[in-house]
């Protein structure tokens, strides 16, 4: 009996992280509408529960209770799949939550966060590929392409960042910069190249062109409806949300009251950015990277290796 209850212990310790990490998504959807909503002088939802706040809770039991519509010429098993393995990859950054106090960490938690992001992209080619149709086809080449590019700028800051505090655990670049210093206020440059970075490896505004309406109709999910769309829409908020933690964890460090402060506030820079900017020609998207990104960081790089031979 003490076995099995301790069983359920380790069980329920487990899932609820993850349960958490869903009802977040769930509220930030909320939130996101509501403040786009006063944005375009609007009104949010507002109908369902006090003020709109069981809105979300409504649009999930919609969307999963609908019936699933398989494509008639889709490529059904990766089809199926597809939006369960793209979840599940966006739920496993939340693995490398930088706690204060816990017994299993990753000691290298920054590489393991340029594999698993480099992974998503996968989960996007296949559901774009398995659908069959040229619309999620020319979306998914669209979110490859940028993915890829985008991670080399990327890769390069965080590493840079590593290099600055020496560890490549999470839990150490977060302490290194509670007492001595924060790597924000060392170069803002390299913190601007991480947030256009982000924008652009979550498909946000204003590099959403894995999901561009009004050339693909919806971009590689196209054909999802019912719990695959609903899966794939949780990954992505899940992933916009660790990556705010993670840009405070790289970037500012701290206490744990700072840094959940500091999350909010960029949580919502999402939403402001999609607000406010208009989307880019895909051509400028690959340019920015390329000509402008990936030129600064090399600079910075070099810099920062000759700084560290002299000193």
């Amino acid at each position: 009996m003490m076995k099995l209850f301790l069983f359920l212990l380790y069980f329920v310790s487990l899932i609820l992280p993850f349960v958490c990490v869903l009802v977040s998504v769930a509220f930030y959807t909320l939130v996101e509408r509501k403040v786009l909503g006063y944005i375009m002088i609007r009104k949010g939802p507002n109908k369902v529960g006090y003020s709109g706040i069981m809105q979300p809770f409504s649009d999930a039991g919609k969307l999963f209770s609908k019936e699933y519509v398989m494509p008639g010429f889709a490529n059904v098993v990766p089809f199926v799949l597809c939006p369960a393995v793209i979840l599940f990859t966006s739920m496993m950054l939340w693995f490398l939550y930088p706690y204060s106090y816990v017994s299993m960490v990753f000691t290298c938690g920054i590489v393991q966060f340029l594999v698993t992001s480099g992974i998503h992209v996968y989960g996007v080619m296949v559901a774009g590929w398995s659908s069959n149709s040229k619309y999620s086809l020319l979306g998914a080449v669209r979110g490859v392409a940028q993915s890829i590019s985008y991670e080399v700028p990327m890769t390069f800051v965080v590493l840079m960042v590593a290099f600055c505090i020496g560890s490549l655990w999470l839990q150490e670049v977060k302490m290194g910069q509670e007492n001595m210093f924060s790597i924000l206020t060392m170069s803002l440059l390299s913190s601007g190249v991480w947030v256009t970075c982000m924008l652009a490896e979550t498909n946000r505004a204003p590099f959403d062109f894995v999901e561009g309406e009004s050339e693909l109709v919806s971009g590689f999910n196209v054909e999802y409806s019912s719990g695959g769309f609903a899966m794939i829409f949780m990954a992505e908020y899940g992933a916009m949300l660790f990556n705010s933690i993670f840009f405070i964890t790289i970037f500012l460090g701290g206490n744990e009251l700072l840094m959940s402060v500091s999350t909010m506030v960029w949580v919502l820079f999402f939403v402001w950015i999609r607000g406010t900017v208009p989307r880019i020609r895909y051509d400028q998207l690959m340019g920015l990277c390329w000509k402008v990104l990936l030129s600064v960081v090399l600079s910075m790089t070099g810099f920062v290796a000759i700084i560290s031979f002299f000193f």
